[in-house]
């Protein structure tokens, strides 16, 4: 016999620290190992939620008789379950950069199953409290949803406005109270007449949690992150710590910190100054730039730099520094002769650390020449015509933020077009350490910007030089001049650095400094002479930009298409249609391209697990199971709503990167956004439970039309808003989100809503079905985005939503309208 009115305040209180939970272990992952890996995260937290509907279904029996006392306890297992899955995570022995070795991969595979092991216990038991719910409760469904989902919302706030405060590895000690305090509710009546005694065990148990947490835990650096060997150097000084959701920073001081910059061969021979001693700034473990101790008195170490060819060939020059390399670029670029200077440096954190320069008496940024915007290059060129002889992105700008991965696309290539002078240059490196494919797909994301501003000959507005560890592409709306070749000649001659194209090239006649084997991935051989010195990226890059174009780019290896906004992937060159090929080789394969392994092995096991729950209790319920066709019907709408939902999400927070400049922001605002709005709408479909399909019909119009202006208008209103304040933006984002969000949260409480009574063994069922397909939808997501683009993902939702509106699990003679 069901009740009714559930209290929804415990309710609210466990979602906000599932999800808490759920973001702090991404976080966890990040600092731990690498960001990619906290797709198991997700994929571990849908598992324990898809398995406890299973287990629902199979048993409902059992557990409706004992719902009051399981919801009663639930909350003291999760608090137990929380402390020792985290504990036991970090000390289990992950190391993913074993995965490439084929000797020892399977180790690591045990690995994973062991966190599976130790962090299911949790999401299982938070599953079996939302599903007790749905049980207890079944003429509530759309209320107790809607708490569920606004739960989550503000868990998700909460845990990102903790990083301000609270360090990363300790951010479940912060959520442990949460579950304490849920465990006031649904006192069987023995402890509710010795509440006292109860609660004294409660903070006992909670403070044996939470010493859990603090005293024995063992969270730290990967051993393979760039940080570690600098932390564990004798000497060693942490001069400041950051915390934000952006990142854990760290600012370090030891003799090992050294200006990363490329420099020449021919160092001593050019009579320059050595360069200055710098801390080094890491977040998350990762390197990301180095940091003046103090002011540099004499910047002439740059003459010997790669990155300082560009003012050579245009003196005098207005530049644009897109990212400034801890402020070093600033006066390197007035010691070059730079007549003018406006730096970007996106990214509160780096913005404040670059910005703290003008304290000293003759720091680059008290020269009336000089302007440092906090601003993403998109934000800063939107309508800019004309205006510069030089932009110039630093070496180190791409690693130090996701968002700026939107600096190095087809479009981004054509906003510097636009922005330059006629006889103007773009510089953009491009690290050649691990292969250099990364430089010849650069190569040709500048080529098809090119083209696509219908310039003909695309070959003779671009020049690549390069050391032995890094290239540079120079790329300009006019055709390079026959001086400027010859000032490239002479700048790479004298300082040993390699020309690895420019318009009219003889490769016979050109020198290599730099020895750089071509290598092929086919055949896992060095195709180069061994007698001889070689130039890897000349001859692909000659081929790139030669008559055989299209048969390179087809036959190569690796995935050359140019990144886009819609599909802006750097670390991307990997065929997802060949991955046998690229499992044969992965030894070989660089560590970022992984996250499309890692995407593939998921959405495997989602799918073995949606299998599970598809087969378990149809086969267990037979005989009392709906008819067929409202089986059939019910799959098909449940998986369309979890796969739905999330391709939504997930577009939404890539657009909101872009729009935004930063995806952590994206994330809080779109993932806050959805689910409070998909909460209230939730709540509000209890009006149509008389009425159910009238609800849905609403709903899906709304989501219908949103979708299809989203194709239509989306792009041209965040490009068009891309310069208001952030306050604004942020504003925008959210009114984008709530119409459609809102509509979001109908169809699944109305659907879940007809399983109730005397279907209510698969009520849990269904709602785990919706969690299955959920998790299916993240991997699949990325991968569709990864092979053709982001707008992909729209499309499908659109088709989801429509076989969701076809699908509504109600038989003949039901109640439909």
């Amino acid at each position: 016999m069901t009740r009714t009115h559930a209290p929804l305040a415990p309710l609210f209180l466990i979602s906000a620290a599932a999800v808490g939970f759920e973001i702090a272990l991404t976080r966890y992952f990040s600092i731990a190992s690498w960001s990619e890996y906290g797709y198991w995260i997700i994929s571990i937290t849908m598992v324990g939620f898809a398995v406890s509907g299973v287990v629902l279904s199979l048993f409902k029996e059992f557990f409706a008789h004992r719902a009051r006392q399981l919801l009663f306890v639930s909350p003291l297992l999760l608090m137990v379950t929380a402390a020792g899955g985290y504990y036991f995570a970090t000390v289990v022995p992950f190391n993913p950069l074993e995965f490439q070795n084929p000797d020892l991969w399977f180790d690591q595979l045990r690995n994973i199953w062991k966190y599976y092991a130790v962090l299911f216990p949790f999401y299982f038991f938070t599953g079996l409290y939302i599903g007790l719910y749905f049980l207890t409760f079944q003429e509530e469904i759309p209320k107790i949803y809607g708490a569920d989902l606004a739960g989550a919302g503000i868990g998700a706030l909460a845990v990102l406005g903790l990083m301000y405060w609270i360090h990363p590895f300790q951010l479940l000690a912060a959520l442990l109270p949460l579950l304490a305090v849920a465990g006031l509710f649904h006192l069987p009546a023995p402890l509710a007449r010795r509440r006292p005694v109860y609660l004294l065990g409660l903070v006992v148990l909670l403070a044996a949690a939470e010493a859990t947490l603090f005293a024995f835990q063992r969270a730290d650096f990967n051993e393979y992150k760039a940080i570690y060997p600098p932390l564990h150097v004798q000497g060693n000084r942490v001069v400041e710590e950051f915390r934000s959701p952006r990142g854990y920073f760290l600012v370090l001081d030891n003799f090992t910190e050294r200006l990363d910059t490329d420099f020449s061969n021919n160092f001593a021979l050019l009579g320059v100054s050595a360069p200055p001693l710098t801390y080094g700034l890491y977040s998350d473990g990762n390197r990301l730039t180095s940091l003046p101790k103090g002011p540099v008195s004499d910047p002439g170490y740059v003459r010997a730099a790669l990155d300082a060819l560009p003012y050579e060939l245009r003196p005098a020059a207005d530049s644009l520094l897109i990212g400034t390399r801890g402020g070093f670029r600033l006066r390197e670029a007035l010691y070059l002769g730079a007549r003018s200077v406006v730096a970007l440096e996106p990214g509160d954190r780096l913005f404040e650390l670059v910005s703290r320069e003008r304290a000293y008496p003759d720091a680059a940024l008290n020269d009336p020449r000089v302007r440092l915007l906090d601003s993403a290059p998109a934000v800063a060129l939107a309508g800019v015509r004309g205006r510069y002889h030089v932009i110039d992105i630093a070496s180190d700008f791409l690693q130090q933020a996701d968002a700026n991965k939107f600096a190095f696309t087809v479009e981004a290539m054509q906003d510097y077009f636009r922005a330059l002078k006629p006889n103007g240059i773009a510089s953009i490196p491009v690290s050649i350490r691990e292969f250099t494919v990364y430089a010849v797909k650069m190569l040709e994301t500048a080529r098809g910007a090119l083209a696509g501003m219908g310039i003909e000959h695309p070959e003779r507005h671009l020049m690549v030089y390069r050391s032995s560890w890094n290239a540079r592409i120079l790329v300009s709306p006019q055709p390079f001049s026959e001086a400027d070749i010859a000032r490239l000649k002479a700048f790479a001659e004298k300082r040993s650095f390699d020309t690895s194209f420019y318009p009219g090239i003889d490769p016979a006649k050109v020198p290599i400094w730099n020895d750089l084997p071509l290598v092929s991935l086919d055949s896992e051989t060095v195709l180069s002479r061994a007698d001889q010195a070689s130039d890897a990226l000349r001859e692909e890059g000659l081929r790139l930009l030669g008559p055989d174009h299209d048969s390179f780019v087809k036959d190569h290896f690796f995935n050359l298409e140019p990144a886009t906004h819609d599909r802006p992937f750097f670390y991307s060159v990997l065929h997802v249609g060949e991955l046998g090929k690229v499992l044969k080789r992965i030894a070989l394969i660089p560590r970022e391209e992984l996250g499309l392994l890692i995407n593939v092995a998921v959405l495997m096991q989602s799918l073995l697990l949606a299998a599970l729950i598809l087969g378990l209790p149809l086969v267990r319920y037979r005989r009392d199971r709906p008819k067929t066709e409202a089986i059939l019907k019910a799959i098909l709408y449940f998986a369309g709503l979890g796969l739905g939902f999330l391709f939504l999400e997930i577009y939404l927070i890539e657009k909101a990167s872009f729009f935004l400049s930063d995806r952590t922001y994206a994330f809080a605002v779109v993932l806050a956004a959805m689910l409070i709005f998909s909460g209230a709408g939730s709540y509000y479909s209890g009006n149509y439970l008389k009425h159910p399909k009238r609800g849905l019909v609403l709903a899906c119009i709304v989501i219908f039309v949103w979708i299809l202006a989203a194709l239509i208008l989306l792009d041209p209103l965040l490009l068009w808003l891309l310069a208001a304040p952030m306050a604004v933006k942020v504003l925008v984002v959210v009114v984008v989100a709530a119409p459609l969000s809102f509509a979001l949260g109908f169809p699944f409480p109305l659907g879940l809503y007809l399983f109730r009574g005397g279907r209510s063994h698969f009520l849990p069922w269904a709602w785990s079905l919706n969690g299955a397909f959920s998790v299916i939808a993240t991997p699949l997501a990325n991968l569709l985005a990864l092979a053709v683009g982001y707008r992909i993902a729209l499309v499908l939702a659109l088709l989801f939503y429509a076989t969701v509106l076809l699908t509504f699990p109600v038989t003949r003679g039901e109640n439909r309208i």
